[in-house]
């Protein structure tokens, strides 16, 4: 007997069809339903239907472009999704996010979970139990708690410094010629950099010229997918479950990727909670004890460090490298501020923040580099507060989901005049001082608003202002093939390859 014939003497045909079409009909009469509470905001029709647009862009890396497209078609409110809604309205990016409002995160952020068991700040969506979770970190992000993180990125900044200078210089009266992958070592800066502030000790990836852990290698081949599952919420259900996690996801026994960063983290964790371990070490991680974070808490919140903020600010320092590696007039015009300082021994060796927050053309330059690339195509998305809310002159039924479209937001000709779309740092010095704050906070929305902004905004300016500085301090750049300077994909985050310049001594 056939396994069809077994089936039918079992339910019988009668009944087979009877639930083949209650399926059918609760898929055509949820599609419709879902298509008709969202009817009057325009975007991609099928988009509307299913989420099929959505998982095309996510999986092709095509999220930055497309979501780009659909915001200069359809305007400044879309639809992308039969219940996700993009805007690039910066006024009500700030209402859904501000201490009193009453949006809360959406379920789109589960899919930034990576522990089966306890959820980061990042991904808790009851507004007070994450309040609660920042206030015990907010010490170590800011610096009070954690004073030697300056003299940590500094000691990334010199090993950045030190690769460069041993490996990586040309020198046409000898013949040489070194190549230098920028994409790929600014992975290990950043990298480097997150676990010397969280651990106290870096990976070694600039030491060693590699990617340690083969971190970077098993983020970059798992985006496409860590996308799509975050986008698509039946993906996202079952991919995020407890028991998804479980069959799925990292495991501190991994040899490589995050499951071996994992398992580096929870060692660490472990000795701090053993009892009679010294807990005052100047680290992220030590400060998160300190303050009273759970062990739980500090494995999952010390992960996610190295999840999200290293490759964030690697995307924003590519970015940023791009642009100003195709402006000689930019570059020219850094390049002399820089040298200016120096020789007016106004700066420090390596530059402090407080010093790097004084050169205007620098300033211009890493929040123009922030404004041109944002430094990811997530959605972000909040959900709309029972009772709706109107949002462009549209009223949105409670429980839609509202992402953020950067790459429209920062791109607002309102804001940043008409030439809003082209990377010109002189924007910033051309207007007085009030318009010039008025366009930096704008361009800091790249890092959240209110009670939902990264807790990691001050390391990454951080690392920004030094990170530029003495490179162009040291050394000449050059793209190698200005046409074709850098691959690019957009899964959510950046995934760069190929950022190849010579580099010559700076004269």
């Amino acid at each position: 007997m056939s396994l069809l014939d077994g089936i039918l003497d079992s339910f019988g045909l009668g009944a087979i069809l009877v639930t083949v079409t209650l399926a059918i009909s609760y898929y055509v009469l949820s599609t419709a339903y879902s298509w008709y509470r969202l009817r009057h905001v325009p975007g991609p029709f099928f988009a509307s239907l299913s989420y099929i647009w959505l998982a095309r862009q996510a999986l092709n890396g095509t999220q930055l472009e497309a979501f780009g497209s659909a915001s200069r078609k359809y305007g400044s409110l879309v639809r992308v999704g039969p219940n996700e809604l993009l805007t690039d309205d910066p006024e009500v990016v700030k209402r859904m996010s501000s201490a009193k409002s009453k949006y809360w995160r959406s379920d789109w952020y589960s899919g930034s979970r990576f522990n089966p068991y306890y959820p980061t700040m990042f991904i808790t969506l009851d507004p007070a139990a994450h309040d609660k979770i920042k206030t015990r970190m907010s010490p170590g992000y800011s610096g009070r708690d954690n004073p030697g993180a300056e003299a940590d990125v500094d000691a990334q900044v010199k090993s950045f410094v030190n690769l460069i200078r041993k490996k990586y210089i040309s020198h046409s009266s000898a013949g040489e010629f070194r190549p230098l992958d920028l994409a790929r070592t600014v992975s290990f800066f950043t990298i480097d950099v997150v676990s010397k502030i969280a651990l106290g000790k870096a990976f070694g990836s600039l030491e060693s010229d590699s990617d340690r852990h083969e971190f970077y290698g098993a983020v970059g081949k798992s985006m496409p997918q860590i996308a799509l599952t975050a986008d698509v919420p039946l993906a996202r259900d079952i991919v995020y479950s407890t028991l998804g996690l479980k069959l799925f996801g990292p495991k501190e026994t991994d040899s490589k990727g995050l499951g071996k960063v994992m398992g580096l983290v929870n060692e660490a964790v472990r000795k701090l909670f053993t009892p009679g371990a010294d807990r005052e070490e100047k680290t992220l991680l030590g400060s998160f004890v300190r303050n009273g974070l759970p062990q739980s808490q500090c494995e999952v919140e010390t992960l996610f460090m190295f999840a999200a903020g290293s490759d964030t600010t690697a995307a924003a320092i590519r970015g940023t490298l791009l642009y100003l590696l195709s402006a000689p007039q930019v570059y020219r015009k850094l390049k002399d501020e820089i040298s200016s300082a120096v020789q007016a021994g106004k700066v420090s060796n390596p530059i402090t923040y407080i010093e790097a927050r004084e050169l205007p053309y620098l300033q211009a330059v890493i929040y123009e580099g922030l404004r041109i690339r944002p430094v990811t195509t997530s959605m972000l998305a909040k959900e709309v507060p029972r009772g709706g809310d109107t949002i462009d002159g549209k009223l949105i039924p409670g429980g839609t989901s509202i992402g953020t479209n950067f790459l429209m937001l920062l791109r607002s000709k309102a804001v940043f005049g008409e030439d809003a779309d082209f990377f010109r740092p002189e924007r910033y010095l051309e207007v007085d001082e009030r318009t010039r704050a008025e366009m930096q906070r704008h361009v800091e929305l790249t890092f959240g608003y209110g009670r939902w902004m990264c807790a990691g905004k001050n390391i990454a300016l951080m690392e920004l202002n030094k990170i530029y500085f003495e490179l162009l301090r040291y050394f000449d750049f050059q793209l190698l093939d200005p046409r074709a300077p850098m691959t690019t994909l957009s899964h959510g985050l950046f995934i760069d390859k190929g950022l190849l310049v010579r580099v010559t001594e700076s004269a």
